[in-house]
């Protein structure tokens, strides 16, 4: 018995690493985000740390998600290990896998040159001008009128 406290205890400090190592990517990508903010020459606003404050939600609800999965795992593995004396690792398999797709994601975020979100931004502003063309008949209408003037 005390060999499963023993390995129970040492999954969960694998699984609050897991954690640890989650929260420090997310802030490594706001880390990332403010420098590339300053060499743009973008004022930083609280709009883009309450997408970071989002971010450690999701993210955290999806690792909680998986934790409790891995708990069920764990707990079929303590019953095989008590019970028929199997020796099968105890290992968080889902959320290390959790914590994967989120490292991969905030390194690709950080590893993004700064350039790619101007361009980025650039394109959803020219969108918002075509939708705004297309939609509104005011605006049709001025865009009209000043043809016709510059014509004259």
């Amino acid at each position: 018995m005390a060999n499963i406290t023993q390995a129970l205890f040492i999954t969960g400090a694998i699984i609050l690493l897991f954690y640890v190592a989650t929260l420090l990517l997310i802030f490594s990508d706001l880390w990332a985000g403010v420098r590339k903010a300053k060499q743009r020459n973008e004022m930083r606003t609280s709009e883009a740390y309450k997408r970071t404050i989002e971010k450690i939600n999701k993210y955290f609800n999806m690792m909680l998600a998986l934790t409790v999965v891995d708990a069920i795992q764990i707990a079929l593995v303590c019953f095989m290990r008590y019970m028929y004396g199997y020796d099968i690792p105890m290992l968080p398999v889902f959320t290390f896998l959790g914590t994967c797709y989120v490292a991969f994601v905030e390194v690709t975020s950080i590893m993004e040159p700064s350039d790619v979100k101007e361009k980025k931004q650039q394109d959803d502003f020219k969108r918002l001008v075509v939708k705004m063309i297309r939609d509104d008949r005011a605006f049709r209408a001025a865009i009209a009128d000043i043809i016709e003037g510059s014509k004259q």
